[in-house]
């Protein structure tokens, strides 16, 4: 079964309609039903519980978790994908909270947050709110941010409704087994990579300064400062000519201490070695969190602005860690 395009995915979104998103086969390698909020039924709610049978979780903007109170769930979050997970809730005028007409009650009281209130809410409950990144998928690529997304640029409150689909053995759902979920059920499917191609040809999250010189590990270096959605300033070093195959090394903002006293140092002097030698990019991340940084956003504009479309990732760690990046276009040929 084809994708269909993501201005198609918008469209039924924007009509009420449940659409299924996939994501790339490096990351998740899985398909959610999503709907929007704005359009919940009982009915859809109890199609997701019946047939996707999945974890009906609900996506929700910052701005929306904040204005209901929605709390992490956990301080420190260690999942795979940092799915950001808040408490889960309940309608409080609910009874149990479990069947589809309460679930249904509890998603249009978090998709009407601008009237609705901490109070009208309990918890813990069968709800599970989401809250997603405020770049959406250009920050992240997962099926949080790709829902949201899809609910904003359709016009609709970003509160959205989605639910992993499982097969009738109990495994989850890969791409063949979702082309016949959609067509047994007439669902458009839709792919988290073209809705970050789409929304990159409209709009951007990273800023780049003009051409820089300045000293690093005692030589002149070319760099430029780019700043981020968030107003942090990430710096980027170019060896030799930028070339649309290249060396790359994401670098995270970490102690002078932690730096110079383990395995990072020795690291980074072998990473300044290989891009004296053959030539590439170092990217300095203004951002302490290294798994966010290797699957997210940021880095991937930062090397499409740059032109680069395959790279050699200098580092010790492989595959999962920098899986996200192909869902931006680009290609990981090896690393170093």
């Amino acid at each position: 079964m084809a994708l269909v395009s993501i201005e198609q995915a918008i469209e039924d979104i924007r009509n009420g309609k449940m659409v299924v998103i996939v994501d790339d086969e490096d990351r998740e390698n899985e398909g959610d039903i999503v709907f929007a909020g704005a359009f919940s039924t009982p009915e859809k709610v109890n199609f997701a519980i019946t047939h996707a049978k999945g974890v009906v979780c609900t996506p929700v903007s910052k701005e929306v978790a904040k204005k209901l109170g929605f709390e992490p769930m956990v301080k420190d979050n260690t999942s795979n994908h940092e799915t950001a997970f808040t408490i889960t809730v309940d309608a409080k005028e609910a009874t149990t909270g479990v069947s589809a007409m309460e679930r249904d009650l509890t998603i249009k009281l978090i998709t009407n947050y601008k009237l609705s209130t901490p109070d009208d809410f309990v918890a813990p409950g069968h709800i599970f709110p989401l809250i997603a990144k405020d770049g959406g998928v250009l920050e992240r690529i997962g099926h949080t941010e790709a829902s949201i997304d899809l609910c904003v640029l359709a016009g609709l409150a970003p509160v959205s409704v989605i639910c992993e689909i499982v097969n009738e053995d109990g495994t989850m759902a890969r791409r063949d087994d979702l082309d016949i979920f959609c067509e047994k059920f007439g669902l458009n499917m839709a792919s988290i990579a073209d809705l970050v191609k789409y929304r990159l040809k409209h709009e951007t999250l990273v800023k780049f300064s003009e051409l820089k010189t300045g000293l690093l590990a005692g030589e002149q270096t070319n760099f430029y400062e780019v700043k981020d959605h968030k107003g942090r300033t990430h710096k980027v070093y170019v060896f030799g000519e930028i070339k649309s195959k290249t060396n790359v090394k994401f670098h995270q903002t970490i102690s002078d201490y932690e730096f110079l006293s383990g395995a990072k140092f020795n690291e980074f002097k072998r990473a300044m070695e290989i891009l004296k030698a053959d030539g590439g990019v170092l990217i300095f991340f203004d951002e302490q969190n290294e798994d966010e940084i290797k699957n997210f956003g940021i880095g991937a504009q930062i090397l499409a602005h740059l032109n680069i479309k395959e790279l050699t990732v200098i580092s010790k760690s492989k595959d999962k860690e920098f899986a996200g990046l192909s869902g931006f276009g680009l290609n990981i040929t090896g690393y170093r």
